[in-house]
């Protein structure tokens, strides 16, 4: 999948709140690969582009019939204890459809286990999709409505669209056998390690909640 990627500009464009109003949508499809996650819903084209080539998702099944991406990547490893029992179907469906690929296990892993050592703390989708597309030699990476629940989903979102951000961390923290969400250690963990990779450009939300946070310490 990196050879796609080879000094290409990726947008990656999540489902968060905060990407209503931006109008950023002319500037996100002037890249060479639009990247979206799970549903890839569209909600406004004025602030979310029209284009959708590349979709990260979380094994789940989602129909992609509307927005035609060219590549699928199941942001889950095979190696995850929950792959044979909710994804491997799944991937086997879109394999068929797709230009498919399965996150690779080692970064997966590594990642993991920087947001706890046991192993507990499952990355959401965006966060794996981050790290995944700067595995390649992508020459800018633009990182929109990903704002690690400083604000919650666009309305139109199937699962979460009707609920408040209370609501959405309350449902993250229970989690399922051991696993759960932190949002907070993986924006930690953005902060740290991510924004230094002087090919990632955020968006005008994220960049303000970064410095408002710096400016606290």
């Amino acid at each position: 999948m990196y050879n796609f990627l080879h000094n290409k500009s990726v947008a990656l464009v999540g489902p968060a709140a905060s990407l209503k109003g931006q109008g950023k949508g002319a500037y996100i499809d002037s890249f060479d690969y639009v990247v979206r996650l799970n549903y890839a819903k569209i909600d406004n084209t004025t602030d979310s582009g029209s284009r959708t080539d590349m979709v990260y998702y979380d094994g789940s099944f989602h129909d992609y019939s509307v927005c035609s991406p060219k590549i699928l990547v199941c942001s889950y490893p095979e190696t995850e204890w929950f792959f044979n029992s909710r994804c491997k179907s799944n991937t086997e469906k879109f394999k068929k459809i797709y230009e498919h690929y399965i996150v690779d296990a080692k970064t997966y892993n590594s990642l993991k286990f920087v947001l706890d050592s046991n192993y507990n703390i499952r990355p959401n989708s965006g966060t794996v999709a981050i790290v995944d597309l700067l595995q390649s030699n992508l020459s800018k990476l633009y990182i929109t409505g990903i704002d690690f629940y400083r604000t919650s989903y666009l309305n139109d979102h199937p699962d979460y669209g009707d609920k408040t951000l209370h609501e959405i961390k309350n449902i993250f923290s229970k989690g399922d056998s051991g696993d759960y969400h932190d949002t907070e250690a993986q924006f930690e963990y953005f902060k740290r390690f991510i924004i230094k990779d002087d090919r990632i450009e955020l968006d005008e939300f994220l960049t303000k909640h970064i410095n408002m946070e710096n400016d606290k310490c």
